[in-house]
């Protein structure tokens, strides 16, 4: 199985192949009006990019399902460089979305979900259940029977919109990739049937995952979309122990993405920030880094360094050092009652310097 990945352009504008056709006309089959070859190339780039996430069961069949419709035909040149290149074989898939735990299905109760394709972040079925239903187009997609034999489905989906989905879904897992579940409204929230049908038929029409904050119900006490598997993790996590007093905590979605690692939750860790004085002279003051209310990361302030005044506010970045307590807390779940407030700011900055509760 081959696949067009996701960095195609990247990679295609730095091919020294590509380079050499564009520069040069002794190439085989290159014309020597380099007017003509720069249009060979761009026709070739916007093939290539309509095709990213495209999965094929040879090189042959990516070559004629690229190319075949390119105006004027593709030089044998350009042809090899991006079939060389650009085109990668998928050993490994990735893993199939796991069960919602039993004991939280009640908890987060009815919802309507939707199913995004990374390839192109984009919203390709929109639906409404409970339990595992958002996840059960996909088991179908990738035969898990027995997964689907455990479920309880509450949903009912057309055939045709069945059958599509599912075409998508396996072109995902085919690809190396995997669809994204999110959840945009729960009926718990404030979420009825009428509403319901308003968001599913906005959400289908949005180009672009980031898009789906706009038509996450207003109730819904997220806020944002937040993905199916993040939910039942926050619904199913123990409390997080006593937190240190002081200490800061910092509210980080992107820290819930699949895959992130340490370096990445670092330098979204460093700010900037409009850090006061009761904070940054706080020596070795241990600092929280959540997302979708689960504790991601543990770390120890080590450094603060101004970056920014602007009138009498400064901005501050912060540099930390792994924090030896980090495995009592990582993966806990923490509520904004737990720091006093009832609901976290936006700016996700959060000083925890005092145990004394507001109103006391």
């Amino acid at each position: 199985m081959w696949t067009i990945p996701l960095d195609i352009t990247d990679r295609w504008l730095d091919s020294a192949e590509v380079q050499s056709f564009l520069a040069s006309n002794d190439l085989p089959d290159a014309s020597a009006d380099p007017l003509v070859r720069i249009g060979q190339f761009v026709a070739v780039t916007k093939a290539l990019q309509r095709g990213v996430g495209r999965t094929f069961h040879s090189v042959q069949a990516a070559a004629s399902a690229l190319f075949d419709d390119v105006e004027g035909g593709v030089p044998v040149a350009l042809k090899l460089a991006s079939l060389r290149l650009v085109l990668r074989e998928v050993y490994q898939t990735a893993p199939a979305p796991v069960a919602v735990p039993e004991r939280v299905v009640d908890e987060i109760g009815n919802y309507v979900y939707a199913l995004t394709d990374p390839r192109s972040d984009t919203v390709f079925h929109v639906g409404a259940g409970r339990g595992n239903d958002g996840y059960a187009l996909v088991w179908e997609a990738l035969a898990l029977t027995d997964r689907l034999a455990e479920t309880e489905r509450t949903e009912t989906v057309a055939d045709e919109v069945r059958d599509a989905a599912i075409t998508t879904i396996r072109e995902i897992y085919d690809s190396g990739l995997g669809v994204g579940v999110y959840v945009l409204g729960r009926v718990g929230d404030g979420l009825d049937g009428a509403r319901a049908a308003e968001i599913a038929a906005a959400a289908v029409t949005l180009d672009g995952r980031r898009a789906l904050v706009d038509v996450a119900d207003p109730a819904f006490a997220e806020r944002r979309p937040v993905r199916l598997e993040d939910l039942a993790l926050r619904h199913a996590a123990e409390p997080v122990p006593d937190l240190p007093t002081p200490s800061l905590l910092l509210g980080v979605p992107e820290a819930a993405e699949p895959g992130i690692d340490d370096e990445r939750v670092r330098a979204l860790v460093r700010g900037p920030w409009n850090a006061g004085q009761a904070v940054r002279g706080t020596g070795d003051l241990p600092v929280f880094v959540f997302a979708d209310d689960i504790v991601r990361a543990v770390y120890r302030a080590k450094d603060w360094t101004l970056v920014a005044r602007s009138d009498d506010s400064a901005l501050w970045e912060l540099t930390v050092e792994a924090a030896d307590e980090a495995d009592r807390y990582v993966g806990k779940r923490v509520m904004p009652s737990r720091v006093g407030l009832k609901r976290w700011p936006l700016s996700g900055w959060v000083p925890h310097v005092t145990t004394a509760r507001p109103g006391r």
